[in-house]
């Protein structure tokens, strides 16, 4: 396409000379400008080949860098010529320092060890294992100490691999302290409008049998429901390598026919919509906090007739959010929606914890006992299972 906007160009600036000379009888307030366009188009024109020209000599020059480099740094270059290569032809290209000074981010290894039986606290863990286990041997990116652990990242698997072998053969490390890879955060969907004739503790057994993935019973967990009027949604944990096939997928359970659809659990209170406590610890439990304009209104029934805050959340149409509120930011949206840039800020801390890496395998292991369920329509009391 640019050659042939080249040619366009050049054939354009030949046939302006032709006509100015061919047709000398025209007024020179018109042939004068007319020679002045032609001149300027022709400098534009040998100003973009000879920049085309040295941007080539560079790329050349970066590809024979890449033939005769076979080290890690191969790919990084690539990303410079690709870059190189999109770079318009009326801009200067982008120097190679400027280009090669944000390395790409190195994804850690991590491994968290932990004393045994209060033998020793976290800093005496980690002295422990800094005295026992020569530091030429295992090359460790950073260490970490909280309140519980020690966290140790490497940045190859062979190392984080003879971390834990030191630590484990080791008599006088294993029998005061545990070494292990902390289980990746693991993604979370929402299965909607279940029939209540689906029993919670089938869940999973239904959704294995009808969807014929019985390679994956072990891979996903029933963590709640959440019971409406006739239909109730349920909340799964699955493997990272689960994710992608179900995600967006039709499932049949029992009667009913979902689509998985992506959730992040928050953990914020649904009485006081704080994000420093869950609901069960909330001080405030006879009353809820409205998204829309965050005042609190009882949640109390009296006479058997609706409580204040059902009242309330049915005719407010005044948006203030309690978030934004608290940190003197805009707050003309309600609280817990995507027009929340703090509400998007915890789905975004959420996101980049979770792992969504295929080839990571996590195994659950299903309680018997029904996960407890949660109301998010306080108007109605949740119905039976056998309820149509």
């Amino acid at each position: 396409m640019a050659d042939n906007c080249l040619n366009d160009i050049k054939s354009a600036i030949t046939n302006m000379h032709k006509a100015l000379n061919s047709h000398q009888r025209v007024h020179p307030e018109v042939t004068g400008p007319a020679k002045e366009l032609a001149v300027q188009s022709q400098k534009l024109l040998d100003l973009y080949l000879s920049m085309t020209d040295q941007l080539k000599s560079q790329i050349d020059n970066y590809r024979l860098l890449i033939n005769d480099t076979q080290t890690d740094n191969n790919e990084k270059l690539q990303k410079i010529l690709d870059k190189l290569e999109s770079t318009p032809a009326n801009e200067k290209p982008t120097p190679y320092n400027v280009v090669a000074q944000n390395p790409p981010k190195i994804n850690y290894k991590t491994v968290l060890v932990k004393p045994k039986n209060n033998l020793l606290n976290p800093p005496q863990t980690k002295e422990a294992i800094c005295n026992s286990i020569p530091a030429c041997d295992i090359k460790c990116n950073q260490i970490s100490i909280n309140k519980t652990n020690v966290a140790f990242k490497f940045s190859n698997e062979n190392s984080k691999n003879k971390f834990l072998k030191s630590v484990s053969e080791n008599p006088d490390l294993n029998t005061a302290m545990e070494a292990y890879e902390p289980t990746p955060k693991c993604p979370t969907i929402k299965l909607k409008n279940i029939d209540y004739s689906t029993n919670e503790s089938d869940i999973i057994n239904q959704l294995i049998m009808q969807n014929d993935m019985q390679d994956l019973k072990n891979h996903i967990k029933l963590l709640f429901t959440i019971k409406k009027r006739h239909y109730f949604d349920a909340i799964l944990c699955v493997s990272p390598h689960v994710y992608d096939l179900l995600f967006q997928r039709t499932l049949f359970i029992g009667w009913s026919a979902c689509i998985a659809e992506q959730t992040f659990l928050l953990g914020h209170c649904s009485n006081c919509l704080s994000f420093q406590h869950r609901t069960k610890d909330c001080p405030n439990k006879s009353s809820k906090k409205c998204k829309n304009c965050g005042i609190s209104f009882s949640t109390t029934r009296i006479n058997n007739q609706q409580s204040e805050f059902i009242t309330h959340i049915k005719n407010c149409s005044h948006f203030n959010c309690c978030h934004c509120a608290e940190k003197n930011l805009p707050a003309e949206h309600p609280a817990l929606t995507d027009l929340c840039p703090l509400y998007c800020n915890k789905i975004k801390q959420t996101w980049d914890r979770t792992c969504y890496d295929s080839s990571t395998k996590v195994k659950f292991f299903n309680k018997l006992s029904i996960p407890n369920v949660t109301n998010n329509n306080p108007s109605t009391q949740p119905p039976s299972p056998s309820t149509p």
